[in-house]
Formats: structure tokens, C-alpha cells, sequence
């Protein structure tokens, strides 16, 4: 394949991004998580959870649908509707 057709791709797949991000990404009280902070930087921006399972916190904030945050090592790894705790896993393995 020639050289830039692989750089349109990669154009695309950057401009995609930030859409991925808003996707996997909670709103507590105006900040904006997303994957990547740590622990310490979720509850500072949105306080305890409504209730926690294992790695998987669960936020309800009002007028909202419940997220789910998981966490791994300290870090968030995943933000997602709780209505997506039992849909199949990403054929790209990128969740949880």
C-alpha cells in the first residue's frame, strides 16, 4: 500500500479519538474523567461512590445513567454505562 493511503488512516483513526474518549468518559460536579487518572483524582472530583464491586465503582449522579469506573493498579482503566456490564466484551479486547 502506498504511503499515503496509511497516512489518511492514521489521520482518521486521530481524529476519532477524542470521540472514543468522550465515550468512556464521566462528569462529576464539571470535571470530566476519563481513563488514566489515578484513584486519589476520582474521589477528589467525584466523592465515594454509590456503591463499589470489586474494581468496578458505580456513580449515579443525578438526572444521569449509572457508570461504571473500573479500576486497575490505582488507575482508571474503563468508564462505561452500567448498562453495558453484560454486553460482550470488544472484539479489539480494549474493555473490560
Amino acid at each position: 500500500m502506498n504511503l499515503k493511503f496509511h497516512a489518511v488512516v492514521v489521520a482518521m483513526l486521530l481524529a476519532a479519538a477524542p470521540l472514543a474518549a468522550l465515550a468512556g468518559s464521566l462528569e462529576c460536579q464539571g470535571n470530566f474523567i476519563s481513563p488514566g487518572i489515578t484513584e486519589a483524582e476520582l474521589l477528589q472530583a467525584c466523592g465515594e461512590p454509590t456503591s463499589r464491586n470489586g474494581t468496578d465503582w458505580i456513580y449515579k449522579m443525578p438526572g444521569d445513567f449509572p457508570m461504571v469506573v473500573t479500576l486497575g493498579n490505582g488507575v482508571v482503566m474503563f468508564i462505561r454505562d452500567a448498562t453495558d456490564l453484560d454486553s460482550p466484551a470488544s472484539p479489539l479486547g480494549d474493555s473490560p
